[in-house]
Order: structure tokens, then sequence, then C-alpha cells
């Protein structure tokens, strides 16, 4: 008979785990005897490994090597064991810090001297120095007194560096991610956290990794450069022969020389975020290392690494200055005190880089002028220095030249044209110095028929900078999630405005709408156009922007961009969109005192409007200090409570402009080749419910693009200059996305193969989806089916080519699987998503008190705000007061716990102690509570509307479905209508034993639905528990 364990998650992935980590060579350590080594639970280093290995570090004295002393022995022991009241970032950069660097120790000397020598906790140069452990079921006590327990805890002589969550492969591998980032949380085990560089979550088929901090969605995979190394492991540590995702996640990030790599050369606190390397940052650094060493066979010391937009660049540049500096520290190293210089060409590139340098400890220096430039190079206590290419220019005609091999000039954007006749000022300046370049959009393979425009193929740039060393394509970020992908929407308003053009334009913004809001919608938009000629262009983009950002933008929780065709065209639609109201705008441009891009041609009336903005709306609160005028804008358009929601420019931010929110550009302006690809990368960084980026075109972007193939040859935006292999997924149009949207809808279909589509029965479509992994793949599907939904009744072009009759259909079946989801959710007890927009309106009441106009109050909750505001502001009324609810997960837990204390109410009456519902009502809302601050919620949630203020309707009410189940139950009695407690007391008992949550009343209920339990016995059980303290 086969052996169904076969699938729970200690053999599948813990125990499979543990094996591997063994032949990896580390010691597996029982967990008793972890236990003893640790001398209590809430104590995690292994003492002794570490004694045993600061016991044999040494210093040299003279001639002599001599042994560290048990005093500063002990005192490093207690450095490493001190509890930090700072909390878990300081505390665990601390170590990091301590771990890497070591500790400064003052030891007596033969000759009565004293001296200060540094011990070390870790061997990063000689990995097999050290001691390589794994422990399982790590059992660790939380601040009240029970316990957390990760599955595997990874040591290196007697510190956990690893934390690792294990499922089986029927369960979604990001619960073990929420796993961890509840673990390391206050309330449960931060002291173990403190230590922890890597922290990962795996189940048979996937692994997902960051390090402690590291938010959910930005936990990654990690796909391993060096396959022929990665495959000769993998054989050597397989348990069966065979090779799991999982076994490859393990030798990659855990073999011992690459684990102390990771940690000791690709971890960086960023301005109070810790970070580690993804997977193409390390082999990029790496990669890199080799080329300065001159160990890859290019010859040279210099190369191009080509790093889409939006994967992290200035990240890797950070991680390879501080491994380049590392190696310069090793005895026989050819490098020896390193500088770096930081090129770009863009002022708010310089910025960037400068502040993400500064954010991570390194002091960078700018050099403003080209003789500050000169000052900073002679003296040589200045490591870091970023400066605009235009500054060598400056130090060429003063003769400077510094001919020292250990300069490193990393230069970004390395293929604009900025860096022609200037590289040749780099090198006049600096000409033994190593050059790395590195560009976010791949290189141009092909010149343009057009002779006039301004490119730079990639021979060319490869020329002055050298050979290719790493490439991550557009499709290699999306693919990785660290990007999202892009959909492009043309909307094209011609400069020369029709009354039919008008007319035309109007479907665009009333797709979806009735026919009265439709009527409404063309009065006003009537009125507002009605202007002069010159101004009926702006007008109509003005109104179209207004219209697409209130009812698609905002909802989503997301901003915008609108890139304009000059100055004043920016602030003529700033002033538009702001007279429109719901919408708060705001403009980053250059003023009238310098100038902005090379395509624009001023007037004296132009000039006047863009003074006369400057002088209204920056002057009295900035004065001159267009700097800080500029730092406010980004600052509270990038913040998600900042109240810019648009944001307005020319040239200014389109690249290097890091806002991980904005999820439209709008576009007003043409853009062509690398300048293209860098704007729309302006909207591709990964948030929250982001699924893509979209691309919205007023002006004609491309003469034609109906799919990915016309881009590839579409001259007028530069994208047939391009290798169409590195261009690959860059821009989706309306047609890949009807596409997707009718595959999407047939997978859906495909599930239930074999069932009528007029099937009646609710019963045979909920039996298709019994199995778990259907049900999941069900979930996802639908999921993405909803979004795409969403996406057509928003988006004219793509609603006209699918037709109103095929959108109807989508939507009708849409919401039939919706219905169908939320009753199987609720029937095999599978938990809420609330990584999507969900929203819970709970509280007291029954449909029958509200008909009779009775008043209550009620709670809306969700995690986007936007989307609580508009149900709040939709429902409130004179019958109805609704509450914005503040804790998503324990408003959702209470609302759905207080049906279990109905039935256990409703037995209370059938076995005639009614009394006992106070007691009930108090120590059922505590131990709710418990749960819901165990899953991260707010306890106190349980007192409020959704659990205690619901009691009334729940335990007391005629109309408690819930009360009267239990009280028939008890009688014997059938009832035949839906007791939602029947099913939600199963979910609680299963989160009760993830989370190690008590529920006495709730495990009562459980036992006599499902056990048989006697229910007098029960009762008599539950007053003979220990006594407690109430709170």
């Amino acid at each position: 008979m086969p052996d169904h364990t076969i699938f729970n998650e200690r053999p599948e992935s813990q125990d499979r785990a543990l094996k591997v980590i063994e032949r990896l060579g580390y010691t597996i350590v029982p967990r008793s005897e972890a236990e003893r080594k640790r001398g209590s639970r809430k104590a995690v280093l292994f003492t002794e490994e570490l004694q045993a290995f600061l016991s044999k570090q040494t210093y040299r004295f003279g001639s002599e090597t001599r042994y560290f002393s048990g005093g500063a022995i002990a005192r490093a022991m207690q450095a490493v064991d001190q509890h930090s009241a700072a909390g878990l970032y300081a505390a665990n950069k601390e170590i990091y810090e301590l771990i890497c660097s070591g500790k400064s120790m003052e030891e007596e000397l033969p000759d009565g001297t004293r001296q200060s020598f540094d011990i070390r906790y870790i061997d990063f140069e000689h990995p097999e120095n050290n001691t390589f452990q794994v422990t399982d079921e790590f059992e660790v006590e939380r601040p009240n007194g029970r316990f957390a327990r990760p599955d595997l805890v990874v040591l290196v002589n007697g510190i956990p560096l690893v934390v690792i969550e294990c499922k089986k492969s029927s369960v979604d591998v990001m619960e073990g991610v929420t796993q961890n980032i509840r673990n390391w949380g206050e309330d449960y085990i931060p002291h173990l956290f403190r230590y922890a560089q890597l922290v990962m979550a795996m189940n048979p088929d996937k692994v997902l990794y960051g390090t402690c901090g590291t938010p959910a969605k930005y936990f990654v995979s990690w796909h391993e450069d060096n396959k022929d190394w990665l495959n000769d492991w993998c054989r050597k540590c397989s348990p069966d022969g065979q090779i799991r995702e999982q076994d490859r996640a393990l030798v990659s990030l855990l073999h011992p020389e690459r684990l102390l790599d990771l940690i000791h050369n690709f971890i960086i606190y960023d301005n109070n975020v810790k970070k580690i390397c993804r997977y193409k940052q390390y082999f990029a650094v790496k990669k890199c290392m080799d080329r300065i060493l001159l160990r890859d066979n290019a010859h040279t010391r210099n190369g191009v690494v080509w790093h889409t937009q939006g994967s992290g660049k200035t990240i890797t540049m950070i991680m390879l200055t501080k491994m380049i500096t590392r190696e310069s520290m090793k005895p026989e190293s050819q490098i020896r005190e390193p500088r770096f210089i930081m090129v770009t060409d863009r002022v708010n590139l310089d910025k960037q880089i400068r502040d993400n340098f500064i954010h991570t400890q390194m002091s960078p220096h700018r050099a403003k002028t080209g003789k500050g430039l000169i000052e900073l190079l002679q003296d040589n206590s200045n490591t870091v220095i970023t400066a605009l290419v235009n500054k060598f220019e400056a130090a060429v005609k003063q003769e400077y030249c510094n001919d020292s091999k250990n300069l490193f000039l990393f230069i970004d954007e390395g293929h604009r044209t900025q860096y022609g006749k200037l590289n040749l000022y780099m090198n006049k300046v600096l000409p033994n110095a190593v050059k790395i370049a590195f560009t976010g959009t791949p290189l141009i393979q092909k010149q343009p028929k057009d002779t006039s425009r301004k490119i730079v193929p990639a021979k060319d740039t490869y020329a002055k900078f050298g050979p290719l060393i790493d490439k991550y394509t557009l499709q290699d970020a999306i693919d990785d999630k660290v990007t999202v992908p892009i959909v492009y929407e043309g909307r094209v308003i011609p400069q020369e405005v029709t009354s039919q053009q008008i007319n035309e334009h109007l479907k665009h913004i009333t797709v979806g709408l009735t026919e009265d809001a439709r009527k409404d919608l063309e009065v006003k938009y009537s009125r507002f156009v009605a202007l002069a000629q010159t101004e009926q262009r702006l007008n109509m983009i003005a109104f179209d922007l207004h219209e697409h950002f209130v009812h698609y933008v905002r909802p989503k929780g997301f901003k915008a961009m609108l890139t304009c065709s000059s100055r004043a065209e920016a602030v003529q639609l700033f002033y538009k969109l702001r007279g429109l109201g719901g919408i708060t705008p705001a403009v980053v441009i250059t003023p009238n005192s310098a100038k902005e891009g090379d395509d624009e041609t001023n007037t004296p009336q132009s000039l006047k409007t863009i003074a006369e903005f400057f002088r209204k709306e920056v002057d009295p609160l900035f004065k001159n200090n267009y700097d800080a005028y500029e730092d406010s804008v980004t600052g509270r358009f990038t913040d998600p409570d900042g109240d810019v929601d648009l944001l307005i420019v020319k040239d200014k931010l389109l690249t290097g402009f890091d806002a991980p929110i904005a999820a439209v550009l709008y576009v007003d302006k043409k853009l062509q080749d690398h300048t293209l690809l860098q704007a729309i990368a302006r909207v591709n960084r990964v948030y929250t419910n982001k699924d893509f980026g979209l691309v919205v075109d007023y002006i004609g972007i491309f003469k034609k693009l109906n799919s990915a193939l016309d881009l590839y040859s579409d001259e007028q935006s530069g994208m047939n200059l391009f290798d169409r292999t590195e261009i690959q997924s860059a821009i989706a149009t309306i047609n890949d996305e009807k596409t997707k949207l009718e595959a999407l809808y047939q997978e859906l279909w495909d599930i239930f193969d074999g069932i009528d589509r007029n099937e009646t029965s609710a019963n045979v479509w909920q039996e298709r989806l019994r199995e778990y992994d259907l049900r999941r793949g069900f979930y996802e599907k639908l999921s993405a089916f909803a979004k795409m939904v969403d996406f057509l009744y928003s988006n004219y072009e793509l609603f006209e080519q699918v037709g109103f009759e095929r959108a109807e259909m989508y939507r009708k079946d849409y919401l039939f699987f919706k219905k169908l989801k939320d009753s199987v959710t609720l029937r095999f007890n599978d938990s809420v998503d609330f990584s999507n927009e969900v929203a819970v309106w709970i509280g007291p009441g029954h449909v029958q008190e509200l008909y009779n106009g009775v008043p209550n109050c009620m709670v809306i909750d969700s995690n986007n705000e936007n989307v609580k505001k508009k149900l709040v502001d939709t429902f409130n009324s004179d019958l109805i007061r609704i509450y914005y609810g503040q804790d998503l997960i324990g408003n959702e837990v209470g609302a759905a716990a207080k049906n279990v204390i109905g039935i256990a109410a409703g037995m209370l009456d059938g076995l005639g102690v009614s009394s006992l519902k106070g007691a009930l009502m108090s120590r059922g809302t505590r131990e709710v509570s418990r749960l819901i601050k165990a899953m991260g919620g707010n306890e106190l949630s349980a007192y409020g509307l959704c659990h205690l203020g619901d009691y009334e309707a729940t335990v007391f009410s005629q109309f408690s479905h819930n009360r009267r189940f239990g009280e028939l139950f008890i009688k014997g009695e059938q009832y035949d209508k839906l007791a939602e407690g029947y099913y939600t007391v199963r979910a609680m008992m299963n989160l009760a034993k993830n989370y190690g949550v008590e529920l006495p009343i709730s495990r009562a209920v459980y036992e006599m639905l499902y056990q048989n339990k006697d229910p007098k016995e029960t009762l008599n059980g539950l007053f003979a528990r220990s006594i407690k303290n109430e709170f």
C-alpha cells in the first residue's frame, strides 16, 4: 500500500533538506543535543562551538604567534551575546559588523605593555577552518513564555546565520515567508533573527530567500550561473538520485564557500533596510572581479555591464565597491588602496548614486566643479567620489593627470552620446583607471536611416569601455519578478483637433459606462473643450487623463507620471488638471535660468509661462532652492501617504528616478530608442497588486504597434535598431493582452472540462475543486482573470477589440467563478489571501432588522486605503454608520470566529445553562484576541464591532443561524440552514496548531461537532482546567 506520509512536510522537504545540507559538509545536531548546547530555549548560540573557535584564534607579537587570553575570549563571547534594546535592525547590523570585521581585544604582552588585536568570529578566507552545523525544530522561547519553532537553523561556529521554513509541495512557499516575517516580530523570536543573515522558505519545487527585514514581496529565487558546478554538487548531495529545485537552491546558497561569500561581500544596510544580493547582482560582481583581475581572458580590465532598468544597478555598484575594497586587503592582492569615481551625465543621477552610497555609510564626496574634481582626486583619503562627466573636460583644460592603477571608474548609462569626446577626457585625466560602464538598456546594434540622429552603436560602446561582462535582459527581469511587464495603450490626440476627432476620442473615456452616465460625461466633456483651437488638444489630454486617473489609477492605490513635450506644456497641464479637482498634480521642471533637453524651442510667451509658475508655485516656499523643491515633490510622490499623486515632467526624472508606486506613464512627448526604454521603466518597478505598468500614449510614439512583431521593426520609435532578442517583452500591446485574456478564460473553463456549463447543482462545481492543488490553480487563474476583466472595462481599445458581447460573457462568467471560489473557500477551509485587494464588511445586525429600519454600526476594512475609503463613502448612511477598520487580519478573524462562539452559545441554551453566556462572551473574546495577535493582527480588534460587538446578534438573537444550530445540535435535531461556524471551527483548529495558540472554547466546540464528545463532559472539562489569571 502506498505511504501517504511521504507527502507530509517533514519527509518531503525538511528531512530531505537535512540530508542535502549534511552532504554539503555540515554536521547535523539532533534537537535534544542542540538544546543542551544552548543551555536554555531562551538562548540561541552554541556556546561550546563559539568558544572552541575563538580559542584557536591567534595574533602576532614580534616573531611570536600567541593565543588570545581566556579573558579576551570571554569578552568576545559576551559582545556577540549581548541583547540590544535598539531594535532588530540595529542589533542585526551590530552583529553583522562583528562577524565580518571581528572585535578589537586589548591583551597584556610579555613586555608588560598592553596592545589591541582583532579577534575573528568567522574565518572568511579559509572556510575549512570553521564549524558548519545544522539542526531542526529549533524551539525558541517567546516573550510571553510560549515558543516558536523554525524548521531548520544553520550555524557557523555556533552562531545561527540561516533560518529556514520548510513546506510540503502542496503548500505555497509564501506561507514559509510569512512565518519567517512573523517570527522576527517583537512578540516572537527576534533574538534569533538578530543573527540571521540568510532567511529561506522552501518546498520541494520552489525556494525563496531574503535576509532579516526583507519584505515578503522582495523574497526571490536563485538561478545559478555555473550550471556544471551546480549539477556536480546536486548529484553528490541528492538523497535519492533525483534533483529537486530545493536541492539546487540549498547547494547554491548553503555551500560553505558560497554562504560565507554571500554574507561577507553581498549584504548591505541601505537607509534602514538590510539587503542581500539577487543572483544576477552576485554573478555580475563576480564577473567584474574576474575582469579586473584579468582572469576571464578578455585581456583588459575594462568592460560593460547591461542590467535592465529596475534590476538594481546602483546596489551592484555598491557591492562591487565593497568587493574590490575587501580584495585589496589581501596580502597578495595586486590592488592597493582602491578609490572609486562614480560618473554620470545628469544631475539627478549623480544625486541618486550619491544618496545610495551615503545610505550605506560609504561617505561619497561630490565634485561640483572641474577644479573640485582635481582637489578630490589629489586627496587620497577621498575613497568614493561622484562626478558629472563634464567635470573631466575642465580637468583636462587644467592639464591634470592621475596615472594610478588603483582608481576605478564606474560609468552610469554608458551608452549615451555624452560619453563620446568626454570619454577621451576621462582617459586623459585617469589613463590607467579601470573603467566599468553600466547600462540599463540594451545597446543599439544598427545605425538609423536618419543620419542626423545621434546614436552610439554597441560596437562603439564596447570600443570605449571594453567587452561585455554580464547581461540581464528585460525578459530575465520579468521572469524573475524583479520588474513587471509594460502594456502599451495608444490614445493619440492629433495636433489639429476636429469635432469628429473629439467625438471619436470620447469612446476612450466612456467605455463600460451606462447610457445615462455616458451622456452626462459627454456634456461635461463638451463644456470643457469648447475653447480656442490652440487649447483644445491640451484640454482633451487633461480631461482624458483626469478621468482615467480617477477611475483606473487611484482606486488601485497607484500613482502616475506625465511627460510633456515642453516645460510650458507641463505647466499648462498642471493648472488644467488641478482645476478639474480630485487629483493633486505637481511639476518638476528646470527654471528658465537653465536648459532642459535639446528638443525644446521657447517663445517669449512660453518663457513667461514657466517664469510665472516658479514665481507663484515654487518661490513662496523654496525661493531659489530648486533642489529642495524637487526633493519635496518627489518625496511626497514616492511616499504612499504623500499628497502628490501625479508627477508632471519634461526630461527630468525620466531616468534614474525610482518610484514603485507609479503604475501609469502618460506620454505626450516624442520618445525614441534608449530614451523610450528608460522612460517606460519608470513604471516597471514591483509594487503591491501591480501586475504591469501601463503606458498611455497621446502623441504617437510608434508608427504602428498592434503586436510585438510591429515593435521589432518600428523605425519611428527607434526600436528597430535593437537586437530583437534583447527587447523581447519590452512592451506588450493591447492585442497581446486580448490574447492573454482569452487564454486565461479558456484555462479556467478547462478545469471544469466535462461539466455542462448549464449545470445548476453547486455541489457538482464544488466537488471538481476538492483536490487542493486543483483549487490552488483555480484561485491563481481566477485572480489573473479578474485583473484582466478589470483592465478590459477601463480600456477602450481592448474593449473594442474584444467586443461588447464577449466582454459581457467574460464579466458574467467571472461573477460565476467568483461566487464558486467564495463557496469552496468556505467549504474546504482555505485561507484568505490578504495580498490581493480584499475588503471586508463586518459587524452586528441582521437583514430583518435593517429592513425594518433599525439602525446599526459596522466596519469596512482593507489593506488598500483607497478601496476602503471608497466603500465607506459609498455605503455610509443614516441607517448604517460605518467605521474605518485598521486591522484587516484581526477584523476578518474576529468576524469569522464569532460564529463559533455563536454555536457555543446555542449549545449552552440547549444544555439549559444560558447563564454562562456572560463568561462565554468574556473568555471567548479573550481566546480569539490571542489568535489575532499571533497571526500578526491587533488583539484589540476582538473587542470591537467585528467580534464582541457582534455578540448580541450572534449569541442572543432569534435570527442567529449559528446559535440556533448549536441549540438544536445539543437536542439532537436537524437544522437546514447554513451555520458558518461549523466550518470555521475546523479552520481555527488548524490556525491554533500553526500559530501555537490555545483555544479551549473553540476546541470544545470542535470536539463535540467532529469527534462526538459528550457535551456535558466537555463543559465539565472546561471548568476543570487549571486556574489562570483573567488577563
